[in-house]
C-alpha cells in the first residue's frame, strides 16, 4: 500500500531570510577589517618578516583553538551532511548583495579607510581577549577539593553497561531493539513499569546507549517533566526540549520556527500592556494539526525518528500527570515520534479521583507495557561480593571500609537467600534501598567497629536499622520505652519466680496495629515464638548476651543495639561477652590460659573485669575440658588469686569469687578427664578431686591446701583457704555434687554419698577440716606465731591486687573519708574481715546447719568429733594472740576482735540505736566462757589503759566501731560474761588446753 504524499508546503522564509542577512554581514565584516587594516599595514612595512608570519599565527592558533573549544568543526560537519545547498545559495546571494550595496554604504566605508591606523590594533587586541579569557577561565586550575572523612554512596542511575549489578543490559538490549523495529507505527507508547528504585531511569539509559549506536536512525529525547512540575504549560516545555534536542543532533534551521508557532498555538492569545493600552494577540488561524504536520514534515525531511522518553512521571501529583499525557497525546500526530513512559502504575493510581484517571489515561495510550523486577539472587549477588567490582558506583567508598561492612551485608545477603526474602524485599528489595542502607551504616560509623569483636547479633542490627529507616516512629517509641535503664512494652522478660522468658500483654497488640513490614520485623526481634524462647528456660549465655530482645537488669542488650543506631555508641570490647568466648576458644585450641590473661585486653592494670568475666565464661563451660587444660585452668587460678583485689568493691572482691570459680572447677574438670572423652561420674573417678585438694597419689606435692598457704601468700593466704574449706560442706547447697562425693570416698569407700545433707557434711568436712587445722598449728600455734598481728602487718597492697595498686597511697589512712567510703576504709574492713573470718571458721564448734560446718566442731585426728580444735584455738587465741603477757599491744588485738562483733540493735533488742555488744555475738566463734575467764584475768590491766580516749577504729563492712564511743558496751558485756564463767577447778593435766598443744 502507497503512503499518500502530504500537499507541499509553503518555504520558511524567515530561514531563508536569516541566512541572506548572514551571508551579507559576513561580506561586509571582511571589508570593513580589510579598509580598517591597510593603513595599519604599511606602517609596520618595516617589521621583520618573521614578526609579521610569527603575529599571523598566533591570530590563526587563537582562533582555531576557539573554534576546537567551541565544537565549530563539529557543527560544520552536522551542516555539511545536511545537504542543504538552498541554504548555502541564500547566502551566497548575501555576500552579492554586500558587493551591490556598496555606493550605499560608502560614507561608511570612506570614515574606515580615513581613521586612525592604530584603531586596527585595538580593535584585534579586543578580539584576542575576548577570545581568550573562555580558554583561560576553562585552563584555569581549580583548587583541589579536601578528601572526604566520610564516604556515602549517591543513589545514581548508570549509563554504562560495565556498571551493570542487576544483569539488565541484556533486557534493556532487546527492549531497544524492539522499539528500534517499530518505527512504522503512529503515536506508539511503550510503558516502563516498575517500583521505585527497581532501576527504570538506569534501564533507558542503557537502552539509549543500543539507540545511540543507530544515530544516523534516531534521537532521543529525554524530558524529565519534576523538574518543570511548577510550569503552566508542560507542553510548551516538551516542545522546548524536543526542539533543543533535534538542534544538537542535526543541521534544521527551519525547525525552530515550526515549533515555536506550535508553541504559541498551545498557549493561545497573549496580552501585552502598552503606555496603559492592553493588547490582545491572537495566534493565526492555523490549526493544531496543520502545526504538526508542519514539525513531522521537518521530521521526515532530516530522515530521524525521534524517541521522545518521559521519565519520573510517577513522581508528580496526580493533576500534573495527567497533564504530562494530554501534552503527549496532543503530538501523537507526529508519525517520526515514539515514546517512552517511566512509572509507577501502583503510585499513580494511588488516588482516589485523580489516581483513577491517570490509570485510565495509561490504559488508553500505553501501546506496550514492560514490566522491571528485581530478583532477589541479583541483590544477593551483589551484598556478597559485586560491591568489590571496581567499576561499580560504590568506588566512593574505600574497599577496606567496605570489607569492614562485610559481615552486615553479608548477614543481610543471607536474608534475601532465605525462605523469609519475599517479606524483606519492600524493605531491602531494589539498589535504592540498599544504598540507603549502606550509607545509615556507613552514618554509624560501623566500619570502626569490629562486629566480631561484639555481642550484637547481625540479624537483630539489620531489622532495627530497617525499622529505624523507614518507621522512624515506630524506632522512636522503642528508644523511648528501651533506654536509661527501663524495659518496656518490647523486650522479654520473666515473671519472678519463672525460667520461661513472654512477650508483654500489649505486644501482640501492638504488632497488630502495625503495616504489614513494621509488624514482621516485631515479630523477628521481639516475638517469644519467632525467636525459639517460647517455654525455654535453658538459653545459652550466648544468646542471653547478644539478641535484642533481652532488656532487663544487666542484660542491657536492646539498649545497646539503639545506642550504637542513634548515638553511634559502641560497646567497650571488655564489656562483651565474645571476647571472653574467645578467649576460652583460644585455651581450647591449645593456647595456655597464661598467654590469654597477659595479652593487651586482659591487662590486670585497666581494672579486673576482664579476668572475673573470664574465669566466669570458662568455668561455665568446663564440663568437657581435656585433662591438660583441666590442670592449667586449675593451677592458673590458684597462681593468679593473689593478684586479684581481696577487698569489696560495688561487690565482694574477685579474690573471694575466684576461690568459688575453683571450686567450680574442681568439680566440673577436676577428675576423671582424658585427652578424649570424658569419663563417667563414679566414685572411682571422682575421688580425684579430693587427690589434687590434698596433694596425694598422681597430685602428691602439688596438694591445693599447701598452695593456697604458701609462706609467701600471707594472712590472705589463709582467707582463701577457710573460704575453700568453707565453701565445700554440703550443707550450704552449693551444688558441687562431685566435690563433696570425692571428700566423702576419699576417707571411706564404702559410705553413703546421698541422703541428709546434715551427715553427708560432717562426713565430708571431716578429713578437710583436720587437715587445714594441722597447716595453721603447725604455721602458728606451734611456732606461737600471731596471725592478728600478722594481719594488722600485711601491706595493703596484698590487699588491693594489681589492678587497684595504684590506689596503694589513697588506701593508707582510712579515718580521712570526708563522708565517703574511702578506699582506706575499704581495705580496713577488708583486713577486720580476714581476721574474723579465719579465727571464727577455725574456732567454731557449729554442726552443719545450712551455713557450713565449724573447724572447730572436729578432734585433730579421729572421728570422734569431741571439738578439739576449738579447745585448741581458744587456747591459742587467748593464750597467745591476745594475752598482753606475751605483747603489751596483744591489748588492742583484742578489743579491736571484741568491736568486729558487734550485734545490730535491731535484732539484739536494745534500745540503743546502731550496733551494740551482746553476750551472743561478741565472742565470735570463740568460747563465751573462755572469753569470760581471759577478761576476768585481765580486766584490772586493760581497764587501766585509758583506751575510752583513743581515736582507734574498728571498719566492717556494716558499721565503724570505736574506742571512744563503743568500749563502754563491750566492757558492759565481757563483765557478764565474766560473771557467768566457771573457775577452772581440778583440770587434770591429761585434758588441759597446754596438754592438747603438745600433742
Amino acid at each position: 500500500m502507497n503512503e499518500t504524499k502530504p500537499a507541499m508546503k509553503m518555504p520558511e522564509l524567515l530561514v531563508f531570510a536569516r541566512l541572506f542577512v548572514v551571508g551579507f554581514l559576513i561580506a561586509e565584516t571582511c571589508r570593513s577589517t580589510f579598509y580598517l587594516s591597510a593603513r595599519f599595514a604599511q606602517e609596520i612595512n618595516d617589521v621583520a618578516i618573521w614578526a609579521k608570519v610569527a603575529g599571523i599565527l598566533a591570530g590563526l592558533g587563537l582562533c582555531l583553538t576557539y573554534m576546537v573549544k567551541r565544537k565549530a568543526f563539529e557543527v560544520a560537519a552536522r551542516m555539511g551532511r545536511s545537504f542543504r545547498l538552498d541554504l548555502l545559495v541564500a547566502m551566497g546571494v548575501g555576500v552579492w548583495s554586500n558587493e551591490l550595496a556598496l555606493p550605499w554604504l560608502s560614507k561608511l566605508h570612506v570614515a574606515l579607510l580615513s581613521a586612525d591606523p592604530h584603531w586596527a590594533p585595538v580593535v584585534l587586541i579586543l578580539l584576542c581577549v575576548v577570545l581568550l579569557s573562555p580558554l583561560f577561565q576553562q585552563q584555569w586550575p581549580r583548587p583541589k577539593a579536601a578528601p572526604s572523612q566520610l564516604y556515602f554512596i549517591a543513589d545514581e542511575e548508570i549509563d554504562d553497561g560495565k556498571d551493570d549489578l542487576l544483569a539488565s543490559a541484556v533486557q534493556a538490549k532487546s527492549f531497544a531493539d524492539t522499539v528500534l523495529a517499530s518505527n512504522a507505527h503512529q503515536g506508539l507508547v511503550f510503558g516502563v513499569d516498575g517500583p521505585w528504585g527497581v532501576g527504570k531511569t538506569s534501564f533507558i539509559n542503557l537502552a539509549e546507549r543500543y539507540w545511540e549506536s543507530a544515530e544516523d536512525q534516531v534521537i532521543v529525547c529525554r524530558f524529565e517533566p519534576l523538574r518543570y512540575a511548577s510550569e503552566p504549560d508542560l507542553a510548551d516545555r516538551l516542545i522546548r526540549d524536543l526542539t533543543a534536542t533535534i538542534q544538537n543532533k542535526v543541521f534544521a534551521p527551519e525547525f525552530k520556527p515550526v515549533a515555536s508557532r506550535y508553541s504559541r498555538l498551545i498557549k493561545g492569545k497573549a496580552d501585552v500592556s502598552f503606555l496603559g493600552f492592553k493588547l490582545s494577540l491572537e495566534p493565526s488561524q492555523e490549526t493544531v494539526d496543520e502545526l504538526l504536520d508542519d514539525i513531522d514534515e521537518v521530521l521526515r525531511r532530516i530522515g530521524r525518528r525521534v524517541i521522545i522518553v518521559i521519565d519520573d512521571l510517577d513522581r508528580l501529583d496526580a493533576k500534573t500527570t495527567n497533564n504530562v499525557l494530554f501534552a503527549t497525546r496532543r503530538t501523537f500526530k507526529l508519525s517520526q515520534a515514539t515514546y517512552v513512559l517511566c512509572y509507577d502504575t501502583e503510585l499513580l493510581a494511588g488516588g482516589k479521583e485523580e489516581g483513577s484517571r491517570a490509570r485510565e489515561f495509561l490504559e488508553k495510550f500505553v501501546t506496550v507495557k514492560l514490566s522491571l523486577f528485581v530478583d532477589s539472587s541479583s541483590l544477593r549477588d551483589f551484598l556478597r561480593r559485586d560491591w568489590e567490582r571496581a567499576e561499580s558506583h560504590l568506588s566512593s567508598v574505600p574497599s577496606d571500609t567496605m570489607v569492614k561492612l562485610s559481615a552486615v551485608l553479608s548477614e543481610l545477603a543471607d536474608i534475601l537467600d532465605g525462605d523469609l526474602a519475599a517479606k524483606y524485599l519492600p524493605l531491602v528489595g531494589d539498589m535504592r534501598k540498599l544504598k540507603r542502607f549502606v550509607n545509615a551504616m556507613l552514618l554509624m560509623q560501623i566500619e570502626k567497629t569490629n562486629l566480631g569483636r561484639t555481642d550484637f547479633n547481625k540479624r537483630d542490627l539489620i531489622n532495627l536499622m530497617l525499622l529505624h529507616l523507614n518507621y522512624p516512629g515506630l524506632f522512636r517509641r522503642i528508644y523511648a520505652e528501651e533506654t536509661e535503664g527501663r524495659s518496656g512494652h518490647f523486650s522479654v522478660y520473666r515473671k519472678s519466680g519463672e525460667r520461661d522468658f513472654k512477650n508483654s500483654e500489649t505486644f501482640s497488640a501492638m504488632v497488630a496495629d502495625q503495616q504489614d513490614s513494621a509488624g514482621f520485623l516485631l515479630t523477628q526481634l521481639f516475638d517469644v515464638g519467632a525467636l525459639g524462647l517460647e517455654e525455654r528456660s535453658d538459653v545459652e549465655e550466648a544468646v542471653l548476651r547478644s539478641r535484642a530482645c533481652f532488656n532487663f537488669q544487666e542484660l542491657r542488650n536492646l539498649e545497646s543495639y539503639l545506642k550504637l543506631i542513634v548515638r553511634f555508641a559502641t560497646p567497650e570490647p571488655r564489656e562483651t561477652f565474645v571476647l571472653y568466648q574467645d578467649a576460652v576458644n583460644r585455651v581450647r585450641k591449645g593456647a595456655s590460659i597464661a598467654s590469654v590473661l597477659t595479652s593487651a585486653e586482659f591487662e590486670l592494670e585497666r581494672g579486673e573485669h576482664s579476668h572475673d568475666q573470664f574465669w566466669r565464661v570458662l568455668v561455665n563451660q568446663s564440663h568437657d575440658f581435656t585433662s591438660a587444660l583441666a590442670h592449667d585452668a586449675i593451677e592458673t587460678l590458684v597462681a593468679y588469686l593473689p593478684q586479684y583485689s581481696a577487698f569489696e568493691n560495688d561487690d565482694r572482691g574477685l579474690r573471694q569469687r575466684s576461690t568459688y570459680s575453683l571450686l567450680r572447677l574442681l568439680d566440673r574438670a577436676g577428675w576423671g578427664r582424658t585427652q578424649g572423652r570424658r569419663l563417667p561420674n563414679t566414685t572411682e573417678n571422682v575421688i580425684e578431686i579430693a587427690w589434687r585438694i590434698f596433694g596425694e597419689h598422681a597430685h602428691k606435692g602439688k596438694g591445693i591446701l599447701d598452695w593456697l598457704v604458701s609462706p609467701d601468700r600471707g594472712v590472705l593466704g589463709w582467707n582463701d583457704l577457710m573460704l575453700f574449706r568453707l565453701y565445700c560442706s554440703a550443707d550450704r547447697q552449693g551444688q558441687l555434687y562431685n566435690l563433696h562425693t570425692a571428700l566423702i570416698v576419699d576417707q571411706d569407700r564404702t559410705a553413703a554419698t546421698s541422703g541428709l545433707v546434715s551427715k553427708l557434711a560432717l562426713m565430708g568436712m571431716r578429713k578437710l577440716s583436720q587437715r587445714v587445722f594441722a597447716l595453721f598449728k603447725r604455721t602458728y600455734i606451734d611456732s606461737r606465731r600471731n596471725f592478728f598481728a600478722e594481719a594488722n602487718e600485711t601491706p595493703v597492697g596484698a590487699f588491693l591486687g594489681t589492678a587497684f595498686a595504684r590506689l596503694e597511697h589513697a588506701a593508707q589512712d582510712p579515718l580521712t573519708n570526708n563522708g565517703d567510703i574511702t578506699v582506706a576504709q575499704r581495705v580496713a574492713t577488708a583486713r577486720s574481715i580476714v581476721k574474723s573470718f579465719v579465727i571464727y571458721q577455725l574456732s567454731n564448734s557449729r554442726p552443719p546447719n545450712g551455713s557450713g560446718v565449724g573447724c572447730g566442731h572436729y578432734d585433730q585426728d579421729g572421728v570422734e568429733d569431741g571439738g578439739g580444735i576449738a579447745k585448741l584455738m581458744n587456747d591459742y587465741v587467748f593464750n597467745t594472740c591476745f594475752s598482753p603477757d606475751v605483747d603489751e599491744n596483744n591489748v588492742f588485738l583484742f578489743l579491736d576482735y571484741c568491736l568486729s562483733n558487734l550485734s545490730n540493735s535491731f535484732y539484739s533488742g536494745s534500745e540503743t540505736d546502731g550496733y551494740v555488744a551482746t553476750k551472743a555475738e561478741l565472742p565470735g566463734g570463740l568460747d563465751a566462757k573462755a572469753m569470760g575467764r581471759f577478761w576476768k584475768q585481765h580486766r584490772e590491766h586493760i581497764l587501766g589503759r585509758k583506751l575510752e580516749t583513743s581515736q582507734r577504729c574498728v571498719f566492717m563492712s556494716n558499721y565503724i566501731a570505736s574506742y571512744r564511743d563503743d568500749l563502754d558496751g563491750v566492757f558492759a558485756v565481757l563483765n557478764e560474761l565474766a560473771d557467768d564463767a566457771n573457775p577452772v577447778l581440778g583440770i587434770s593435766d591429761e585434758i588441759s588446753p597446754t596438754s592438747l598443744l603438745s600433742t
